[in-house]
């Protein structure tokens, strides 16, 4: 699968989009990287020749309204002609307006930079190449703060170009100084704050996990069919879809959006963008997240109950007709995505309260449930492992302790925050283990102060229980047989030799298994 490129930079106020242009193609040129994705930053609004050179690179319809150079935009264009002799596609361009104070305001450029880096890179999985060159000097210093501070995310490479007025020759140098300095370690920790599992399914040891994995796995390969997945807080839903199905839409774009982390205007802008005018605050067009799936991609909706119904109405419009309206236009524009959700909700409270009907019988064609850690430890050394490195990762960092004690909580403890109590548990001990130097006494000290602020889940919703709202007896009963032939196949391998221990025939089994007496009913 061919790692993805995308090209960060500012927009060049006095020179315009000719920069850009000549980095794409130098890049390509000097360094083979085809960049597929450029994020072109500005803290104002585009000047009318740098819009008009933009649409020649990329061979969009000019404005009659705009001015323009002639002399530039042939340049540009032969720009353009180069970079296709090489036969490649052109990449995907998109606007990132950023509010800073001035464009020598060092504090306020740090900021606008930071807050990108968090939610448009914090789950990057391509590489990113940063032209450092355009831009205010104090632009060009913000740009090696944050690199030396370790604030870009790990695949970073920063480049510097240069070009000569006189020969008109252009020239492009890798930045490769990259400090590692203690502040670099913890920045990196608090960019990286949320710890998932490693998702490695030759690995997995519980019945319940597994048979989640291979839905999932199979699932994923129907590219064009819509997933939900199911599961408590911290079970890994997110890991499962960037590291899972994600990749197999190779060369195409992939959004997430959080749900909740925005309110019903912001996230409409956010997805459908909006044009000049539309309302208060929109200072110039803005290209929403469905701009970038005109030729395909896969938009994962985490924390879907958040969604408003007004929302799931237009996304459904979109789903079906594959065209939606940025805000204030009357101009359609065409999507074509995948659309991934996830929820920590259950399927019934999806369909009875959260979700519409229309929309919901959209989005859940294939519907995957993760378990909890508690209905599947037979995992949990290898994930308290994992948890134990993402908190304690750097060179010196403490080795894993692993005591008795430590053993027998998390076999018994529900872990209702799932990995992420795992997480903040791997933290208690290490830091009694760091004042007290002894490992039974840290992970004594660690378990209560767990217990004390642990979380609990609600009254009667409990995934312990077999009770399910609106299911009878016997499809109870079903549920609970298939899951004991899960755990006891995990355990003792074959159905063969279950039906030993269990006393009963295989073909029964196998019955149990598929819920299939209840559906033969």
């Amino acid at each position: 699968m061919e790692t993805k490129n995308c090209l960060l930079t500012w927009d060049s106020y006095n020179h315009g989009f000719i920069v850009t242009a000549r980095t794409i193609l130098g890049l390509l040129e000097n360094e083979n990287i085809l960049i597929n994705e450029v994020l072109y930053l500005h803290n104002q609004p585009l000047t009318d020749l740098n819009i008009a050179e933009r649409k020649v690179f990329f061979k969009e319809e000019l404005d009659a309204k705009i001015l323009i150079d002639k002399d530039r935009l042939a340049k540009v264009k032969r720009v353009r002609d180069q970079f296709e002799l090489q036969e490649r596609p052109l990449p995907i361009f998109r606007n990132k307006g950023i509010t800073i104070k001035s464009v020598t305001h060092y504090q306020s450029i740090y900021d606008g930079l930071v807050q990108l880096l968090k939610s448009d890179f914090s789950t990057y999985s391509g590489n990113l190449h940063i032209n450092v060159s355009p831009g205010t000097p104090q632009m060009h210093v913000v740009w090696l703060m944050l690199n030396a501070s370790g604030y870009l995310p790990e695949n970073t490479r920063l480049w510097s170009s240069q070009w000569s007025k006189a020969d008109d020759s252009y020239a492009i140098n890798e930045i490769k100084f990259k400090p590692k300095t203690y502040l670099s370690e913890v920045l990196k920790r608090k960019f990286n704050d949320i710890f998932t599992p490693l998702i490695n399914p030759n690995d997995t040891q519980s019945g319940l996990r597994m048979e989640a994995e291979k839905r999932i796995e199979v699932f994923a390969h129907l590219l064009n069919v819509p997933i939900m997945l199911l599961g408590e807080r911290g079970t890994g839903k997110s890991t499962y879809v960037r590291e899972v199905i994600a990749p197999l839409h190779t060369n195409l774009p992939y959004k997430e959006l959080a749900c909740g982390t925005f309110n019903e205007e912001l996230l409409r802008g956010e997805l459908f963008g909006y044009i000049k005018g539309a309302f208060t605050g929109a200072n110039q067009d803005k290209d929403g997240i469905l701009a970038e799936f005109e030729k395909g991609g896969v938009l994962f909706l985490d924390e879907i109950q958040d969604l408003s119904k007004p929302l799931q109405r237009q996304l459904i419009q979109v789903l079906q007709t594959g065209q939606y309206y940025p805000l204030g236009s009357n101009e359609p524009r065409t999507a074509k995505f995948r659309l991934i959700t996830a929820s920590n909700k259950s399927f019934q409270e999806l369909n009875d309260t959260y979700l519409d009907l229309d929309f919901i019988d959209r989005i859940a064609h294939f519907i995957v449930e993760i378990p909890p850690l508690r209905k599947s430890r037979e995992d949990l050394l290898r994930f308290w492992s994992e948890a134990w490195k993402s908190v304690h990762n750097s060179d010196d960092g403490l080795k894993l302790i692993n005591t008795t004690a430590l053993d027998k909580f998390l076999t018994e403890d529900p872990l209702f925050g799932n990995f992420r109590d795992l997480q903040r548990l791997a933290a208690l001990v290490g830091a009694f283990y760091l004042s007290h130097k002894n490992q039974k006494v840290a992970v004594k000290e660690a378990i209560s102060e767990f217990k004390k602020w642990s979380t609990k889940q609600q009254p009667n919703k409990s995934s312990d229980t077999f009770f399910i709202d609106g299911k009878d007896y016997n499809h109870i009963i079903a549920h609970f047989n298939k899951e004991l032939v899960l755990w006891a196949e995990s355990n003792y391998g074959t159905l063969q030799k279950v039906s030993k221990v269990l006393k009963r025939s295989e073909s029964a089994l196998r019955k149990d298994k598929s819920m299939e007496r209840l559906f033969k009913r």
